[in-house]
């Protein structure tokens, strides 16, 4: 049986894991170049650049929403005729980047439960981390497809090789 410290030290890990993840996010947000926010990825079903950022933190929400409540969550959809702009979407994303950790802090201590991913906090995480890649990498697609193609010092070092500084 794991010691109580070694548990301790895994869900670190795990929140550090998240930290990581949401800090690419915004760094990738902060980096976006002017009128890169209404870039549109070709064949797309309509979400810009904003609009994905958007979707990020009404999932994130709707899921804390769900998981604290069991509840479907009844959220609003972005208008897309007035996207949030580059501001609200920091505040956006930092605030709900927050409240994932906290949520997964007390989901690893047993103190939450998570519904649906058999219950396990990480596995829910993993998802989380896997669905805001995929969206990043949309976002990266639209901007390039838009001839405003982020420098490398953004796209690997910021993206990438974040994952692997200390």
């Amino acid at each position: 049986m794991a010691r109580s410290t070694d548990r301790e030290a895994v869900a670190d890990q795990v929140l550090e894991a998240w930290r990581c993840s949401n800090a690419i996010l915004l760094h990738l947000l902060a980096s976006i170049p002017k009128g890169g926010f209404d870039a549109l990825p070709s064949g797309s079903r309509g979400r810009t650049v904003a609009l994905q950022f958007a979707h990020l933190d009404r999932v994130r929400r709707g899921w804390l929403q769900y998981h604290l409540t069991g509840q479907y969550p009844k959220m609003p959809r972005t208008d897309k005729e007035k996207p949030p702009t580059p501001a609200q979407l920091k505040k956006a994303l930092r605030e709900s980047g927050k409240d994932i950790a906290a949520y997964l802090a007390r989901a690893l201590r047993g103190e939450e439960k998570t519904r649906m991913f058999g219950g396990q906090p990480v596995r829910w995480m993993a998802y989380l981390i896997a669905h805001e890649a995929h969206h990043r990498g949309n976002i990266l697609l639209a901007l390039k497809q838009s001839d405003m193609r982020l420098p490398d010092k953004v796209a690997l070092e910021g993206l990438w090789m974040a994952w692997m500084k200390a």
